[in-house]
């Protein structure tokens, strides 16, 4: 998290407005719901007081955050539930990483090694249903041109 992104957040808090600090702090910082709220409960007591943004498991992040930087995100995956929350279901850690990844991409986006999944996808994914669509077609010419 950026001293520019704490400083939002903190803004937002002295605002009063709660949720969308904890919705900042989890886009800024990769944290969890819990982690956001006490973060955003911790800059309320005292705004001032310097803080670690992701608590304790910040120094547990850093392998997981270099996995992502290599776009190991399988392998990220399965060490955030080994190493910093064992017991974590699949989907949660998937979505924890995830917004992890997006956190780094937009502080960092030089470390990574490949683009953004997210944006070099569709191209493929579209290529089975256009298929089954000429398939479908073709089926019900043949079928017109029968009866």
């Amino acid at each position: 998290m950026t001293p520019a992104q704490r400083q939002a957040i903190l803004a937002t808090v002295k605002a009063g407005n709660k949720i969308e600090a904890i919705k900042l702090s989890r886009e800024a910082a990769g944290m969890s719901l819990a982690e956001a709220k006490d973060f955003v409960e911790q800059l309320e007591m005292s705004p001032n007081a310097p803080q670690s943004p992701a608590g304790n498991s910040a120094g547990a992040l850093a392998p997981i955050a270099d996995l992502l930087f290599k776009s190991e995100k399988i392998s990220a995956i399965k060490l955030y539930r080994e190493q910093v929350k064992p017991g974590i279901g699949l989907a949660e850690a998937k979505l924890e990483i995830e917004r992890l990844e997006a956190g780094l991409r937009a502080q960092h986006p030089e470390k990574f090694t490949a683009p953004d999944q997210k944006f070099t996808a569709p191209a493929q994914k579209y290529g089975c249903m256009a298929a089954l669509a000429v398939l479908a077609a073709l089926f019900g010419v043949l079928v017109w041109f029968l009866f």
